[in-house]
């Protein structure tokens, strides 16, 4: 687009702000990778680890994560585009998570075990998948091209299979104290529809109605 659009004087103007986006992207995915690893992992297993080893272990994991992503942006051309690699991995990533935050929000009889069991099994679902569809051995992409199951709608079965195992292990293992979900849970899906009228034009209610009407007009003018 910058190539055919853009007038020649823009287009290194353009390209500097787009790779800076980039470098910044990059920049903030590996902090995030390293503060991950040594506070969320590392210092939970060991409580005493000394912050400059933290540190270390920080910039450790983010370079181990850059040599990684380097390996990994060889197989780039396994996809027709950045745009579908992004959204394959999303569509095996966003199934348990999604799945654990809607019923963690709608449903107060889900528990802890169910959550950590749907996050187990949903990565792993996800990994299966992805290597499936890569693929890591030969040439056809086997859910994708021999099931027949594009990626977007992997990642609808993949939250319908997520959803069906968190109902069951909840159901399997004891419910929540009420005191531990009390604020956190809501007690109906449609009390925050009904709870009263609107105070303004803000309103959290209105504003997701717009959002739905215009979201449902760009689905019907661009499909």
């Amino acid at each position: 687009m910058i190539n055919q659009l853009v007038p020649t004087g823009l287009k290194g103007l353009i390209s500097a702000a787009v790779l800076a986006a980039l470098m910044s992207a990059v920049s903030a995915a590996l902090n995030s990778s390293g503060t991950l690893v040594a506070v969320d992992i590392v210092k939970r297993l060991r409580p005493q680890t000394t912050d400059h080893a933290q540190v270390r272990i920080a910039r450790i994991s983010s370079v181990t994560v850059m040599v990684l992503a380097m390996f990994w942006s060889t197989q780039g051309g396994r996809y027709s585009s950045i745009f579908e690699a992004i959204n394959v991995i999303a569509s095996n990533l966003a199934p348990p998570i999604t799945t654990v935050f809607l019923f963690g929000v709608f449903w107060r009889r889900g528990t802890k075990q169910a959550a950590f069991g749907t996050l187990v099994f949903g990565f792993l679902m996800g990994a299966a998948s992805f290597l499936l569809d890569l693929p890591v051995a030969g040439t056809e992409k086997i859910v994708s091209h021999r099931w027949g199951i594009p990626f977007i709608m992997q990642a609808w079965w993949g939250f319908c299979l997520c959803a069906v195992f968190y109902v069951i292990v909840s159901l399997m293992t004891p419910p929540p104290c009420p005191s531990n979900v009390e604020g956190l849970t809501w007690e109906n899906p449609l009390r925050i529809i009904f709870h009263g009228r609107p105070k303004s034009v803000f309103d959290v209610r209105i504003l997701a109605g717009l959002l739905f009407c215009t979201v449902s007009a760009l689905y019907y003018i661009f499909r």
